[in-house]
């Protein structure tokens, strides 16, 4: 609940009121009337606002805060008025099972109210006139865009500059490509992002994802970025979509953008950008990223190949391995991300590249790079004169001796988790915790038994399978989708 009040507020009754034993964290946030600002000294201060329009913005602040973290129960109220030194002019008050949650949600609120809701401030100053403060576009005022992007419109000109701060982009996948491509071009003045983003952040991601901090896990991506990037560059407009890119909603993600980065990790979206952004005429920057390999290109409407022109068919999504499983450097994804970020720019700008004809390849361990020529097919079935409908599902191929988690529940049956020992997430109950680099196979041969193992994502554990079952040990199952696929059918 969301209020407005005349009167001093009594912070022990707030607090009291959301006095719950299933919480395990309770964060409170009291911003409190400063004796001076800006080096002159305050002796007291005002706030007017429309209290219908206030409440009704901040109750919807509310709602999107339990939408976006997982908490249990949330106030906040703000004051009008005169108000004295000391005086508490809001509060926020938080439950959360845990303390990461509730310290995120009450930073968004307090972010939230302060941007969106109709509050003017008005300081009575000791030494002169009193004025109001706080005007929500003062960082603009304080640092101009003309000196900021100084030196990059020497280069690009005011015209040029002048196409970025109107482009629209659309980026999907705010992870390792999305992170340093996001920051690169906001900071270039690029004028509104949309990003795109159904995950919550991981400890395994924060080593090269760098626009968030061990603070800010469990929490959505996307919002957290979003909050990050208007802090640091203040000229561009975010918005955050919690949610994945799907067919479902791609048409309105789409709705009124210029461009789409590709900063997915799987083919199923990256299929999905492609067609969509085909058949709206709307160019994207695609990229990903194997240990030390990498690849990029550019497509541009009416110029370049599509994804489908050189592979008409979505490939199965065990193909290939994950980070999770292969393992990816920091620098490496910073290093790809920045290039998808310039190629962007390229495009906006209406520059010559020639990533829009050619995959650019990437060897990053041995610092080289080769270009692959793009043809277009005049039959492809994306951009071709009869497109045709796609399934986007990964295509998951199955290993004699996989079943799905709702298969296996109800059985008697010895749950192994091959995981390493730095992937200390929570496990299926009761299992047993048996790295795969150091795991001897012996292990298996008591058929007595009926062994489940698993891991993350399923593809080490259907390695392994493949490997006991050859060796005659059809007693052992193999957990298809792994750990993920068992949440998701969970919830």
């Amino acid at each position: 609940m969301f209020q407005v009040s005349g009167e001093k507020l009594d912070i022990d009754a707030l607090s009291a009121a959301l006095e719950n034993h299933a919480a395990g964290a309770f964060v409170a946030f009291e911003g409190r009337v400063r004796k001076q600002n800006d080096g002159r000294r305050v002796d007291r201060l005002e706030y007017e606002l429309f209290a219908e329009f206030c409440e009704i913005e901040g109750n919807r602040i509310l709602e999107e805060a339990r939408g976006l973290f997982p908490i249990i129960d949330v106030r906040a109220v703000h004051r009008s008025g005169m108000l004295e030194l000391g005086d508490v002019a809001v509060w926020v008050g938080v439950l959360s099972s845990h303390r990461g949650a509730a310290f995120q949600a009450t930073r968004f609120i307090i972010d939230s109210i302060k941007s969106r809701c109709p509050i003017w401030k008005k300081e009575y100053y000791h030494d002169g006139p009193t004025e109001w403060v706080g005007c929500p576009t003062c960082e603009h005022h304080a640092v101009s865009a003309e000196k900021v992007f100084s030196r990059q419109q020497r280069l690009l000109g005011e015209h040029g500059q002048k196409a970025l701060s109107a482009s629209r982009v659309l980026i999907v996948g705010a992870g390792g490509l999305g992170c340093p491509s996001a920051q690169q071009l906001t900071a270039a003045g690029v004028g509104y992002i949309r990003l795109c983003d159904g995950d919550k952040l991981d400890a395994t991601n924060l080593h090269r994802q760098p626009l968030y901090g061990y603070q800010d896990i469990g929490s959505y991506k996307a919002v957290l970025a979003k909050r990050r990037l208007e802090e640091m560059h203040p000229f561009t407009k975010i918005d955050a979509v919690a949610h994945d890119f799907t067919p479902r909603n791609a048409s309105t993600l789409l709705e009124g953008i210029d461009l789409v980065l590709d900063c997915t990790d799987n083919f199923a979206a990256k299929y999905l950008i492609n067609d969509r952004c085909v058949a709206e005429g709307i160019p994207y920057v695609q990229a990903s990223i194997f240990q030390n390999n990498a690849q990029l290109f550019s497509y541009r409407p009416g110029e370049s190949a599509c994804m489908r022109c050189t592979r008409p068919e979505q490939p199965p999504a065990d193909c290939v391995e994950s980070c999770t499983d292969a393992g990816v450097l920091g620098a490496a994804t910073s290093i790809v991300g920045s290039y998808q970020a310039m190629e962007a720019l390229r495009t906006i700008l209406r520059q010559k590249s020639v990533a829009t004809t050619y995959t650019i390849h990437f060897d990053l361990e041995e610092a080289d790079n080769f270009n692959v020529k793009r043809r277009r097919d005049p039959n492809c079935p994306a951009c071709g004169p009869r497109p045709r409908d796609f399934q986007y599902e990964d295509q998951v191929t199955l290993e004699e001796g996989e079943q799905t988690y709702s298969m296996l529940r109800d059985k008697a049956l010895t749950w192994v988790d091959i995981r390493e020992i730095h992937e200390h997430d929570p496990s299926i109950e009761a299992s047993i915790r048996l790295p795969l680099s150091s795991l001897k196979r012996e292990f298996f041969a008591d058929t007595n038994q009926t062994f489940v193992i698993y891991c993350q994502k399923g593809r080490r554990s259907r390695a392994l399978l493949k490997e006991l079952r050859v060796k005659g040990l059809d007693h052992v199952l193999g957990l298809k989708g792994g750990l993920e696929a068992m949440r998701k059918a969970e919830m």
